[in-house]
């Protein structure tokens, strides 16, 4: 057997609750070979979206702000607190 890295992995869109608890589109990255490629914990990434493909490339500096790629709560007040039954029924209709 030999030590090659893979270079190719097969992932899957999975379902996570996002803004205002909506099911969002998720595609999760981990693993040390992220590592083997130059992506370290604390690595600044940019994502393209172009003709169906994501290409996400290490950056080596970053010149605009940069946004937490896990941020559900934005602007909020009282995320996390548990919304009342009349509430619920208000923003389903």
């Amino acid at each position: 057997m030999t030590n090659e890295v893979k270079t190719t992995r097969n992932l899957k869109v999975i379902e996570q609750s996002g803004y205002r608890y909506q099911a969002t589109p998720t595609v999760m990255l981990k693993g040390k070979w992220l590592s083997e490629f130059g992506f370290d914990i604390g690595t600044h990434v940019k994502v393209e979206c172009e003709d169906g493909r994501l290409i996400i490339t290490k950056e080596e500096t970053i010149e605009e702000i940069v946004q937490p790629v896990l941020c559900v709560a934005e602007g909020k007040a009282g995320y996390g607190k548990k919304k009342s039954a009349s509430r619920q029924r208000r923003e389903r209709r």
